[in-house]
């Protein structure tokens, strides 16, 4: 029995996805190769004659036990078939492993092999109408789904080796972050999904291998299909996420009120265990900008809660506050993870991160919110996607806040020789080095990475164009303020600040 299939011939990949070959045990050695034909196969000497890109199913004679099934294969191989179809009864752990050693492709199935044969003789016959019966089955289990992580889900099940995402800007929301990744011999695909309002505020991204075992356009029609699904599923998410966000707002208030007193019942409704050993997280832009915006709130909140549900998201001022809590003070493994998975978003949205200690109690986890917050002002000077522990800073934290911009406009006035001279920044940087080490010549050296004599000729430069950083009335004074210009020239290298005045 022959079926002759028409233009575009389908793939193993597409077969395995739909009846009678959907939940068989798949062996496949490329999913991309094409089926052009389909054969049921009584004898050997019927599998000597089968052409290339043939699909064989074995019945009968050629299927009466392992060794009929292992010389079957071996036929398979020479004559550079697409796969073989067998019953259950006969295969056994040797065969795959034969299967996998000759990369040919072998197909188990429950089924009568007789009725495998003919459905599939239908599906390589019409392979668009085989294609149309995967896209209906598809459009209920996305019908089915609620939730965006669903949807993402159910279609990168559905096409295996073509990574899948949603993304909004450029952070992924949900899904295969792949699917970004540029790769030789793959093409992006990409599916606009819109907001109320037709406002695009996502895009689906697929990045399908060429030639792969789906094809360009069937992604494409793939992703289109799932766009309905995740819009609703977005809207919800938007509700539900607005609705936990303003009712986690209000229990932080309430919480905050309470100083030093018992962590109140209704904390429990929320998954919260302020009870215990909390480590406060702020998330702030690295270069302050107000208040953030709800979309911004959203996205902040998709990526941080991602593999981590239960953990809070306050907005406050222009960060937002999270937390930890478990029994043992010093367990910070699930916090470290969460921190490694959040660090592409928080480049991507220019965030820094500060971590408090951890402390018991409610009093406790407001004591660590605020070593968060200064901690998270230290981490600005590392730039995007730092982190930054409130262990490693201490008092230094109070550095964070100093105005370095206004500080530096003063070296306008009672330095202008020095603001003048084009080699003002390692003269600078090199009295801020000995002022760091107490003096010490050999230290300051070290850490710019200069010889000993190069440190003195610049200090000696600095002292004449009237930075006389070893007079004790002024050392304090010009310790900040050298502190201020280096920190604002590195910002306007980075190109985060403008140069200064």
């Amino acid at each position: 029995m022959r079926a002759r299939p028409s233009t575009s011939p389908i793939t193993l990949g597409e077969l395995a996805r739909i009846r009678p070959l959907a939940g068989a045990e798949l062996h496949l050695a490329d999913p991309a190769r094409t089926v052009e034909q389909v054969v049921l196969a009584e004898t050997f000497d019927r599998l000597r004659h089968c052409l290339p890109h043939e699909l064989v199913v074995l019945h009968d004679e050629a299927a009466t036990g392992g060794w009929s099934l292992a010389a079957a294969l071996h036929l398979a191989w020479e004559r550079n078939l697409s796969a073989v179809v067998v019953s259950r009864t006969v295969a056994g752990a040797s065969s795959a492993a034969l299967a996998e050693r000759l990369a040919m492709s072998l197909i188990v199935v429950e089924d009568d092999p007789i009725e495998v044969a003919l459905q599939l003789a239908g599906q390589v016959s019409a392979p668009a109408a085989a294609r149309a019966q995967r896209q209906a089955r598809i459009a209920e289990l996305l019908a089915e789904q609620t939730g965006i992580r669903g949807v993402l889900g159910v279609l990168n099940r559905e096409l295996q080796g073509v990574p899948v995402a949603l993304v909004v800007g450029e952070v992924v929301v949900a899904g295969q972050a792949a699917a970004l990744a540029e790769r030789p011999q793959a093409r992006q695909i990409e599916v606009e999904v819109h907001a109320a309002g037709e406002r695009s505020a996502a895009r689906l991204v697929a990045a399908a291998p060429v030639p792969g075992p789906a094809g360009v356009d069937q992604v494409a029609s793939l992703l289109r299909l799932a766009r309905p699904s995740l819009q609703a599923a977005w809207a919800r998410n938007r509700l539900d996420a607005a609705a936990r966000a303003a009712h986690e707002q209000a229990a932080f208030g309430l919480l905050r009120r309470l100083g030093d007193g018992e962590a109140p019942s209704w904390t429990a409704e929320l998954g919260w265990q302020v009870g215990l050993h909390n480590r406060a997280v702020w998330l702030a832009p690295e270069r302050p900008e107000g208040e953030p915006s709800e979309e911004v709130t959203y996205l902040i909140r998709a990526s941080w809660q991602r593999g981590h549900g239960g953990w809070p998201l306050i907005a406050e001022g222009d960060g937002w506050i999270s937390w930890h809590s478990g029994p043992d003070a010093d367990d910070v493994a699930a916090l470290r993870r969460a921190l490694t998975g959040f660090r592409d978003s928080a480049v991507a949205h220019r965030l820094v991160v500060g971590v408090g200690r951890a402390h018991e109690g409610v009093g406790g986890l407001m004591r660590s919110v605020a070593e968060a917050r200064l901690a998270a002002h230290v981490a600005r000077e590392a730039g995007a996607g730092s982190v930054q522990w409130f262990d490693q800073v201490g008092a230094a934290a109070a550095l964070a806040w100093l105005p370095t911009t206004e500080i530096a406009q003063v070296a306008d006035l009672t330095l202008a020789e020095l603001m003048a001279a084009k080699d003002r920044a390692p003269l600078v940087q090199t009295v801020l080095a000995v002022l760091d080490a107490g003096g010490s010549l050999s230290q300051a050296s070290k850490q710019l990475g200069v010889h000993r004599n190069t440190v003195l000729a610049r200090l000696a430069r600095a002292r004449q164009l009237g930075l006389t950083y070893d007079e004790p009335g002024q050392r304090l004074a010009l310790h900040v303020l050298c502190y201020a210009l280096t920190t604002l020239w590195s910002r306007s290298r980075s190109g985060s600040e403008p140069s200064p005045p």
